[in-house]
């Protein structure tokens, strides 16, 4: 095996030196081009100039930020091709582009591996570009065709500007892909290496929210913001560029790797080089040039040690921060290598490394991979090694950075020691605030909490008669051990589906399993009541008495009522000194009848006085503060002066078909008072408007009576299931042609549906409330928010958040790129006349 290294900076220099030198062509020859230009004609015509020369031998090219020549290093400019004879070793290459696999890394690096792999394959060396590839998907890909190949190269760069590489062979080039080479032979001996010598800093730090390579928190903070807060604000403006000089470290498989930012994203989350699960517990890493140099020596005793035979040829993928973080000092670490074999390679933007039968993605690493076909051992010049090395003392970057370590470690330490003392008191704070002192079962709040997941079961409220009388004949701690040995005999007769609360005084709770059926029920009661009353309870040392017991039930239904009703029952059955009592819905039905009553005058008296009038809430753009326009909204204003909202009046007016009467007139004077304003304005239409031929033509007979048509946006409340689309589009169509805009209002609220708006063709959405409202404090409801956000850009749609009441709000909503924002921090909705 021979290897020649070729340096060049320009095409007419890289021809002249191939024809002076008159290099020989074979189908056993690897061209590895290390190419410094990222331009994508120089690259074709370096190509060409391949071909002609070469014609037989396999060529297999990256984009660089920097390369390696021997003990040299060449930044920009010089480019290097690395010629390598082999003997008895077979080549085999292909290109693959990551489009053609759905832009999927992994089915790119399982189709590399499928094409250019066979039964004596030794080794691959291979090349993906670095902006585009997962790196770290794409090793794994190769590894499921077969992870007992090691491969060997590293992911592209461009001078460490991080905007686009690419990757080529004698034929093709592409800027999301990969090349590769695979070493096929019985003989060819293969051996790996790398070094690392970055130093962990600082406090242990955990990925609490990330997907794939994309860091979106760490202990529960923005990523660019740990980076602001540890490092300083300069070092997070400046990221990506100065991301790699400061990688994530963490320890994968036995190996301590890094991670290198390659780029930031407006919402504050960071792409890395390689993927970082959530869970993972990471410290920032710092490059100690010092450490390097002492130990370079080092790293080359182990690598020979693992050689067995001489070195023919030595490659290095090295990562882009040790050439600029070590700077110069990175050639006295080529050079301890150069001493072993001819070294050449380039400076990756992730390399790829093959440990223990399973190839990994690395950062901030050298990783060097030797080849040879000699049967020779290798030698190991010991007093060479030695008198090479860096007499290097202990520095002060190393005693501040164990300082850093230690202080950490002693603060995680009583941190943890905190947390304990935290959970502790947090554990007796619970049992105090859910959980009767008594008994202790869970208590009335616990019931609060927990009726929610009940729906669908029977609460029982058990209440002890004349409890206060049992208490005042044998005294208090006779009342206590009553209710101590009714909380005994509940449990010893109930199921294990039955759950059983202590409420204050001397009532209990148990829900039930049951269903909404009152002879159910009921006999479940009379059992309850007769085996509690059956039983003695000793009051003293030798007295026994029998207690007599209410009981009330009640059926859990959505609207969380059980408890009030039961409640309400247990109090009526008292009342008329019932045993048993199940709550019905005619216990109610009086004061309910007496208010929708109320309701009834009111909306008659305000239909008939006019009383049915529009509040206008401005609309404004979040860049200018300016007002784009103003949002219709009704109210309903009583012979008292009061102005009741929707919430008020909306469902008794639909149920008395005062609802269409009510809309026809806030439609009139929402036009007329536009038209007299000269403002922009949206008018809220539900489904049940736009499936009412005759309201529709009233609509649009209006638009035209008052030449509103340029200055409406119409807002299509999403508040049921979208079962009638063929009619929202017909409406939505009918609008566009005549000049006005349409809007999707409550999006987000848990109707909308992504599908159905990417066929109506909307120009706004307005994005819900109770999403908006908790944008400062419920991480959830903000990647809502942001996936809306994206959603829309994508569609050309524009965003409006509700429910601004804040000036924090206001600020998120900004940040996030939100359009237009309404709200009362910006305004109340107020009449216009």
């Amino acid at each position: 095996m021979i290897t020649e290294n070729i340096s060049f900076s320009t095409i007419e220099e890289l021809r002249n030196k191939l024809e002076n030198e008159s290099y020989a062509d074979s189908s056993k020859l690897l061209i590895q081009v290390f190419c410094a230009q990222n331009d994508e004609e120089f690259i074709k015509q370096l190509q060409k100039v391949f071909q002609k020369h070469f014609p037989e031998a396999t060529l297999i090219g990256a984009t660089a930020d920097g390369v390696i020549d021997r003990n040299r290093v060449y930044s920009e400019a010089v480019s290097v091709a690395n010629l390598t004879y082999f003997e008895k070793t077979e080549l085999c290459s292909a290109l693959v582009r990551s489009e053609e696999f759905g832009h999927s890394s992994m089915k790119s690096g399982y189709a590399l591996m499928e094409q250019i792999c066979g039964s004596d394959t030794q080794a691959v060396i291979t090349f993906s570009d670095g902006t585009m590839t997962n790196g770290e998907e794409f090793v794994e890909g190769c590894s499921k065709y077969n992870r007992e190949i090691l491969i060997a190269g590293g992911m592209a760069g461009d001078g460490g500007r991080l905007e686009e590489t690419f990757v080529f062979d004698k034929e093709y080039i592409t800027n999301e892909g990969a090349v590769g080479v695979s070493l096929n032979s019985k003989t060819l001996f293969v051996t790996n290496y790398y070094s690392f010598d970055w130093l962990p800093v600082g406090k242990k730090m955990k990925v609490t929210k990330s997907y794939k390579n994309r860091v979106y928190e760490i202990d529960g903070e923005r990523a660019v913001d740990i980076y602001a807060k540890y490092l300083g604000q300069d070092v997070a403006d400046k990221l990506p560029q100065i991301g790699i000089e400061f990688p994530l470290l963490f320890e994968k498989d036995g190996v301590l790797v890094g991670r290198a930012v390659l780029n930031r994203h407006h919402d504050g989350s960071l792409t890395f080089a390689g993927n970082i699960e959530e869970g993972t517990t990471v410290r920032f890493g710092v490059g100690n040039i010092h450490v390097v140099l002492q130990n370079s020596s080092y790293h080359v005793q182990k690598f020979l040690s693992r050689l067995k035979r001489e070195a023919q040829a030595i490659f290095v993928y090295s990562c882009m921060a040790r050439r600029r973080f070590f700077e110069d000092e990175i050639e006295y670490e080529l050079s301890m290598l150069d001493k072993i074999g001819k070294v050449s390679g380039f400076f990756t933007y992730g390399e790829f490394y093959h440990n223990q039968n399973k190839n990994q993605l690395l950062n901030e690493t050298m990783t060097m991979l030797a080849l040879s076909e000699s049967t020779q051992e290798a030698e190991l010049d010991i007093e060479m090694l030695e008198s090479s090395k860096q007499n290097v003392e202990a520095t002060a970057e190393q005693a501040l950075a164990y300082l850093a370590n230690k202080i950490s470690d002693e603060l995680s330490t009583l941190n943890e020691k905190l947390r304990e003392m935290i959970d502790e008191k947090t554990k007796f704070i619970y049992k105090q605030a859910y959980f009767d002192r008594l008994t202790e079962l869970p208590n009335r709040l616990s019931l609060i909490n927990d009726i929610p997941s009940y729906v669908g079961s029977t609460l029982f409220l058990i209440n002890v008669d004349d409890f206060s009388s049992i208490n005042d004949f044998f005294g208090d701690m006779a009342g206590d051990r009553i209710l101590i040995q009714l909380a005994s005999l509940l449990k010893e007769k109930m199921d294990d589906n039955t759950k059983i609360y202590k409420l204050p005084s001397d009532e209990f709770a148990i829900v039930v399993p049951l269903k909404n059926s009152k002879n159910v029920v009921e006999r479940f009661a009379r059992k309850l009541i007769s085996f509690i009353e059956e039983r003695q309870f000793e009051v003293g040392l030798d007295d026994k008495i029998y207690i007599g017991v209410t009981v009330a039930a009640a059926y859990i239904n959505k609207k969380g009522s059980g408890l009030r009703n039961a409640d309400m029952a247990l109090k009526h059955a008292r009342k008329e000194n019932k045993k048993f009592m199940f709550y019905k819905e005619d216990l109610e039905l009086a004061k309910q009848y007496e208010e929708n009553m109320k309701k009834v005058q009111l909306i008659k008296e305000s239909l008939k006085n006019g009383g049915v009038m529009p509040y206008f809430q401005p609309i404004v753009s979040l860049q200018t503060r300016e007002i784009l326009k103003y949002e219709s909204l009704m109210r309903l204003q009583g012979c008292d002066g009061k102005v009741y909202t929707p919430a008020f009046f909306l469902d008794t007016s639909e149920k008395l078909r005062f609802y269409q009467v009510m809309m026809r007139t806030m439609v009139q004077k929402t036009f007329r008072i536009a038209k007299e304003r000269n403002i922009n304005f949206s008018i809220n239409l539900s489904y049940s408007d736009l499936l009412d031929e005759d309201f529709q033509s009233f609509f649009f007979d209006m638009i035209h009576k008052y030449g509103v048509e340029k200055q409406l946006t119409v807002e299509i409340l999403e508040t049921q299931e979208i079962d009638y689309e063929t009619y929202v589009q017909s409406f939505v169509e009918k609008m566009h042609k005549v000049g006005g805009k349409i809007a999707i209002d409550d999006f987000g609220s848990g109707y909308a549906n992504f599908k159905h708006i990417t066929n109506i063709e909307c120009d706004y959405l307005k994005i819900d409330g109770s999403l908006i409202k908790e944008l400062d404090s419920d991480r959830d409801a903000r990647l809502i928010v942001e996936t809306i956000i994206v959603f829309a850009r994508k569609l050309g749609k524009k965003t409006i958040a509700e429910f601004v009441h804040s000036e924090k709000i206001f600020k998120v909503v900004k940040e996030l790129g939100i359009d237009y924002a309404q709200g009362f921090y910006i305004g109340k909705p107020e009449p216009l006349e």
